[in-house]
């Protein structure tokens, strides 16, 4: 696992207004190769079958469905949920031993009903917590094209029993969200804080290659029960705020669980202090990264990195000390944060107060751009604002389902750059 930790700047200037100080870690996860022995999965499939998901959508979800049958071996458990105002169990959890009758059960699945999302989520966990073991893979899958409407239908309720399932029983949650109809909002933060992924589906037809997607990362998970660490001296430092996952604050640790590490996948977290007095000695954070190696040397490691902000009167030396690689973490991050307020005004059509927050975000980038040059992950960023930006007009004069989708469809490719996807 090849990890850094570092600080925007190694020295911090005495006497400045400055009172923010940050610090990005990134990991980056080793290949996995086909000739090693991947680590098995327990999974649960949880698809709306409302009315809504009639037709093409219901289509494209079973094949999507037939498609990780296929992909799974007699080392794996599946089990399979429908719902829509009521919660079934198509097939409960077992081990993948009997492919054609699991092929036959999804054929019977057909559209009605409303949308009981919290209750095929918790079915979902309760059917892979009564099959979980040791050094396997656990998570629930959840597709649904609506809002949640039966059950449990408050957000952040369904965010807490997310994160309470991924925090107590190491079960991760990764939702799809298909067409417009859905609540992108509810989708992200379910999979944010229920250690997992989110993907927006704009097309029924591309259901079962964004379900390949995710099958793909799991059957090459090379790191589990991962988790940063990140100490700090509070009586110099205040936490402020982390960018990029879900963080807990435990005294003087800011704490963050990954869960499972798929091959090559790239993880960054950006943390924000606030510095509460001067300080005269080196101002030290250390970084720790655990977790369970699967595929390499079976073991439980543990990475750690110190770094030391040195204080300074000299801003010759000061400036000598900037990373500027770390200064565009902090412009990416603050720019994807910037333009989810700017989607947040649009999604209630506050037009002119998204329009204000866009101009904001181009003239800090620009301004940015003027100090550093942009690496690959900013320049992305910035085209995704400009293109939003050219596209707002248009949208003013759509029909609801096209504006929800284009709202959509930029707020993926945003959360796309901030999870380094």
């Amino acid at each position: 696992m090849k990890t850094e930790f570092l600080a925007e700047n190694e020295y911090w200037l005495l006497g400045s207004p400055k009172t923010s100080l940050f610090v990005y870690f990134e990991l980056q996860a080793p290949k996995f190769e086909g000739a090693q022995k991947r680590i098995p999965l327990n999974i649960s499939l949880v698809i709306d079958h409302s009315g809504s998901m009639g037709g093409d959508k219901l289509d494209y979800a079973k094949k999507a469905v037939d498609f990780v049958i296929n992909n799974l071996t007699e080392d794996d458990y599946l089990s399979i949920i429908q719902y829509d105002n009521l919660v079934e169990v198509v097939s409960p959890s077992g081990k993948v031993v009997h492919k054609d009758k699991l092929h036959n059960l999804v054929k019977q699945i057909v559209a009605r009903g409303m949308t009981n999302l919290s209750g095929g989520m918790l079915e979902g966990y309760k059917q892979v917590e009564s099959t979980k073991i040791e050094n396997y893979v656990h998570r629930v899958l959840l597709l649904s094209d609506g809002l949640a409407n039966e059950g449990v239908t408050e957000p952040e309720q369904l965010q807490k029993l997310a994160q309470q399932r991924f925090r107590e029983q190491g079960i991760a949650l990764s939702t799809f969200g298909v067409g417009a109809d859905f609540n992108e909002l509810l989708m992200t933060n379910l999979s944010e804080f229920g250690g997992g992924n989110y993907y927006f589906i704009e097309k029924p037809d591309e259901i079962p290659a964004i379900f390949a997607k995710e099958l793909t990362g799991l059957l090459s998970v090379v790191a589990q029960n991962t988790h940063l660490s990140i100490a700090f001296p509070n009586t110099y430092l205040k936490f402020a705020k982390v960018y990029g996952y879900p963080a807990s604050v435990d005294g003087n640790h800011v704490k963050v669980a990954f869960s499972d590490v798929f091959s090559q996948e790239k993880k960054g977290v950006l943390l924000k202090f606030e510095v509460l007095k001067p300080f005269e000695t080196p101002l030290d954070l250390l970084a720790s990264l655990t977790f369970d190696d699967v595929v390499s040397t079976f073991k439980h490691q543990n990475l750690s990195h110190k770094i030391s902000i040195l204080p300074t009167n000299d801003h010759a030396t000061f400036t000598q000390g900037i990373n500027k690689n770390i200064i565009s973490q902090v412009a990416l991050f603050e720019a994807n944060d910037m333009f989810e307020q700017a989607m947040l005004k649009a999604d209630s059509r506050d037009s002119e107060g998204a329009k204000q927050i866009i101009a904001q975000i181009k003239m800090y980038l620009e301004t940015h751009f003027q100090l550093v040059p942009a690496n690959e992950e900013l320049k992305k960023q910035y085209e995704i604002i400009l293109a939003y930006e050219k596209q707002f007009e248009d949208m003013q004069g759509m029909s609801q389902m096209d504006y929800m989708i284009a709202q959509k469809t930029s707020r993926s490719a945003s959360y796309s750059v901030k999870k380094k996807k």
